[in-house]
C-alpha cells in the first residue's frame, strides 16, 4: 500500500461518489444521497466553490476514502472508506483533517450525526476520538460534538 492524502478538488468527485456508495456501514446509493440529502455532483459541486472542503486518501493514486467539512455551520458531514481499506487509521487521517480545518475557521465546538445503534463501529470510533452524545437527534442519527482544546 502506498497511501497519501490530499485536499479534494472538483475533479475528484465521481471518485468521492463512487467510495461513498461502496461503504458497508452506513450504505446509501447515489438515488438515496439525491432524494433524502439533495446531493449530487452538482450540488456538491457549488458547495465546494464556497463553504464545503474536503480530504481524500489514495492509494497509488486510486482514492480509497474522503471526508468533507462545512465551514457555514461547522459540520464534519461525511468520512467514508473503503472496506477493504478499513483498519489502516485512514479514517481518523481524513477525520484529523477536517476536524483542524473546522477549527481553524473559528470553531470552538464542531458536530456530526451518527447512528446512535453503540454495535455499529462509527460510533465506537468517533467515542474513542473524543466525540460526545448530545442526545439530540437530526433525522435518524445522534449529533454527535467535539470541543477545540487549546493547549
Amino acid at each position: 500500500m502506498k497511501l497519501s492524502y490530499r485536499k479534494m478538488t472538483i475533479d475528484d468527485l465521481p471518485a468521492v461518489f463512487s467510495v461513498r456508495v461502496s461503504t458497508v456501514e452506513n450504505a446509501i446509493t447515489l438515488e438515496a444521497l439525491e432524494e433524502d440529502y439533495d446531493i449530487t455532483p452538482e450540488s456538491l459541486e457549488e458547495a465546494m466553490s464556497s463553504n464545503v472542503c474536503g480530504w481524500l486518501c489514495e492509494d497509488s493514486e486510486v482514492v480509497v476514502g474522503f471526508s468533507m467539512g462545512d465551514r457555514s455551520n461547522g459540520e464534519v458531514l461525511v468520512v467514508a472508506v473503503l472496506p477493504e481499506y478499513e483498519g489502516y487509521g485512514i479514517g481518523k487521517t481524513l477525520l484529523t483533517h477536517a476536524q483542524n480545518w473546522l477549527f481553524s475557521e473559528g470553531f470552538e465546538e464542531i458536530w456530526l450525526g451518527a447512528n446512535p445503534d453503540p454495535t455499529i463501529r462509527a460510533y465506537g470510533f468517533y467515542k474513542k476520538l473524543g466525540w460526545i452524545k448530545t442526545g439530540k437527534m437530526k433525522g435518524e442519527d445522534e449529533i454527535m460534538v467535539l470541543r477545540k482544546i487549546n493547549c
